[in-house]
């Protein structure tokens, strides 16, 4: 048998992958990674006391619209990456303009302080335990975020696991975030992505291996 004909008997076995399913479980293996996040922030930390009133605080409101987004970007990243020819011009954008909006936020935050109130936005009352604290929850959510991956077939699994872990970052600094009391934009720019990024580097390292076919 020539390869030609094997490839013609192979493809006559092969099942329809419906439309959509691979975006579908992407989005729940995300979705489930945040509640899983949430729940071991909640048992161990505690939400905030006044978390029902936050929902017209801007910091508050700006670290989970930055955060999620990074989540969402990556999560269509990921889902491209898992399909070979498929563009990444959108997911690369959204996550290169969420960034941008962040440092202009950042600028716009230290151009209105002086002298030690810079600093103190910049390293608030917890940068010595928040970075490490957001790459310990996405450890939760990683498992999720692989399942998903495992299902697609990316053809650069180191990259394709940095992403995944910079998802399971995003949504555990998410969660992390209704325990979290810091208020500023420099130290959301700093801290919680700083474990985002350790969470993409833990996820380049498993994707490696994990993500190879």
């Amino acid at each position: 048998m020539n390869t030609d004909d094997l490839i013609e008997a192979l493809a006559c076995d092969a099942r329809r992958v419906p439309p959509g399913r691979a975006g579908l479980r992407v989005a729940c293996c995300t979705g489930m990674a945040l509640s899983a996040a949430a729940v071991v922030v909640w048992l161990t930390l505690g939400f905030r006391s006044d978390l029902v009133t936050l929902v017209d605080d801007a910091s508050f409101l700006m670290r989970q619209a930055y955060t999620l987004s990074i989540a969402g970007f990556g999560a269509l990243l990921l889902l491209r990456l898992g399909q070979p020819g498929a563009p990444l011009r959108l997911p690369l954008v959204g996550l290169a303009v969420t960034v941008a909006v962040i440092l202009i936020a950042v600028v716009a935050e230290q151009s209105a302080l002086t002298g030690p109130a810079r600093m103190d936005a910049w390293l608030g009352q917890s940068w010595r335990s928040c970075t490490l604290r957001v790459a310990a929850i996405s450890l939760v959510a990683t498992p999720f975020i692989f399942i998903a991956a495992r299902r697609l077939a990316p053809l650069r699994p180191t990259m394709a696991g940095f992403v995944a872990g910079l998802v399971a970052g995003a949504v555990a600094g998410s969660a992390y975030g209704l325990f979290c009391p810091e208020a500023s934009v420099s130290f959301l720019a700093s801290w919680y992505s700083l474990g985002i990024l350790a969470a993409g580097a833990i996820g380049a390292g498993v994707g490696r291996f994990l993500l190879r076919w």
